[in-house]
């Protein structure tokens, strides 16, 4: 009887996580993932300035106002920008003038996090 209630308890746990990771993929599956459309409240612009004086984001800033200057990464971003128009129209709705767009970035929940100079 011992023997039989270990294999129970056993069981129920190794598929108890289980069920419960399936269903949050289904539930993000359902939320973000299947529309793919992108709103204003999807949309994060960060001015790389903004993130001078706070010393835990010293080297993100760093590395964006090297991208800044660099022709190459501005390129990137522009072309990016080409390849999503939804997020240009949602960008000129938040008055970001698009050729000051450094990096877009996709953020966990699906979102664009949008660094401008």
């Amino acid at each position: 009887m011992n023997k039989t209630v270990t294999i129970a308890l056993a069981s129920l746990l190794a598929v108890s996580p289980v069920a419960g990771a399936a269903y949050a993929q289904e539930t993000m599956g359902a939320d973000t993932m299947s529309t793919g459309a992108i709103s204003a409240d999807n949309v994060n612009v960060v001015v790389i300035s903004s993130l001078e004086s706070d010393q835990s984001q010293r080297q993100e800033f760093d590395r964006l106002s090297s991208m800044a200057n660099d022709p190459a990464a501005m390129e990137k971003a522009q072309s990016e920008l080409q390849s999503d128009p939804t997020l240009a129209q949602v960008l000129a709705s938040k008055n970001v003038q698009l050729q000051n767009v450094v990096e877009v970035k996709t953020a966990a929940d699906g979102g664009k996090i949008v660094y401008v100079k």
